[in-house]
């Protein structure tokens, strides 16, 4: 197969969908963001203050966004649903065994982001590793719905980097709400600042080179940055990778996003966000591997899972790397 340009939403281990990728947020409810600290979390905690509470109301369903926090790595937002005769969950779980079944009506169909006006898609000169990224799904409550967004500005060249201020709208779509519900935050960069580590490490396993390109933590999220070359485009695109802590507690995907379309050398740029690491971990283990496919020789579909409907990991020992964190 030609070895051409792809980019890639790394979220086979998560959930939701990535349409776009931040650092932002709007105080829409108070965020315990002391609290979050107190538990031990890495890193500054979010900036927390009390904020008139945003809500639209339309055809007899409201939306209220009942949290939006910002952390120097990405925004997250929840965004609460209420309203009568509402059949179904806010986020549509599928299954494939329904096909292409209806839809119910109040339920989370799409959302567009825009910044200052402007729609994230044409940002940064409109390319997906270029341009803000936004992804959403299911929340806490069947009533609720997370929407995160995380900026192009680890992706290697010049992606698009949130300003220190902007204005942040979206548009929400509901089936059978004829018109979108539109929320406007006004969001402004924290005055905390993340820790970030910039002590690189490279590792290499034949002539395919991984390398630790920065991390950025904080009381609520891990960012990590990791570069890939020297392999064909599927092999590149096809390893995944696991993070975890001294205690082997395993850091969960929030986000993620991939490409080699931003600098000459056709090295993978990972931009990954993950849950944070607890302050009491001195290092973290990044444990890169190829998934093994349900169908053996596939380049895509299913994974193959164990008795315990864990994905069977193919580890790359060679790559592994332990990254001190004191």
């Amino acid at each position: 197969m030609k070895n051409t340009s792809k980019m890639i939403a790394v979220t086979a281990l998560t959930a939701g969908l990535l349409v776009g990728g931040g650092a932002w947020g709007y105080q829409a409810a108070t965020v315990d963001a002391a609290a979050a600290q107190a538990a031990g979390e890495k890193g500054k905690a979010a900036t927390a203050s009390k904020a008139k509470t945003v809500q639209v109301t339309q055809s007899g369903i409201t939306l209220e966004v009942a949290k939006a926090q910002f952390d120097g790595n990405f925004i997250d937002i929840s965004l609460n649903r209420s309203g009568k005769e509402l059949k179904s969950s806010f986020v549509h779980k599928g299954t494939k065994d329904e096909g292409s079944a209806q839809i119910e009506h109040g339920s989370l169909e799409s959302i567009d982001g825009f910044i200052d006006g402007k729609s994230i898609i044409e940002l940064g000169g409109g390319g997906l590793g270029q341009r803000p990224g936004l992804k959403w799904g299911s929340g806490e409550t069947p009533e609720s719905a997370r929407v995160l967004l995380k900026d192009a500005s680890w992706l290697g060249g010049k992606g698009y980097t949130f300003p220190e201020k902007f204005q942040l709208k979206l548009k929400v779509k509901l089936t059978g709400v004829d018109k979108p519900y539109i929320v406007e935050l006004p969001m402004q960069k924290t005055a905390d600042k993340p820790v970030v580590l910039t002590d690189s490490l490279t590792k290499q396993a034949g002539n395919l080179t991984l390398k630790l390109g920065k991390i950025s933590l904080t009381s609520t999220s891990t960012r990590v940055q990791l570069i890939a070359k020297g392999d064909t485009t599927e092999r590149l695109f096809g390893m995944q990778y696991e993070v975890v802590d001294d205690s082997g507690r395993q850091l969960d995907y929030l986000t993620a996003f991939g490409t080699d379309d931003n600098n000459k050398e056709k090295a993978l740029y990972n931009d990954i966000v993950l849950t944070p690491i607890h302050s009491d971990a001195k290092f973290i283990t990044i444990k890169p591997f190829y998934p093994e496919m349900e169908a053996p020789g596939a380049a895509n579909g299913a994974f193959k899972l164990d008795a315990d409907g864990k994905i069977v990991k193919n580890y790359i020992e060679e790559l592994e790397m332990k990254v001190p964190l004191k």
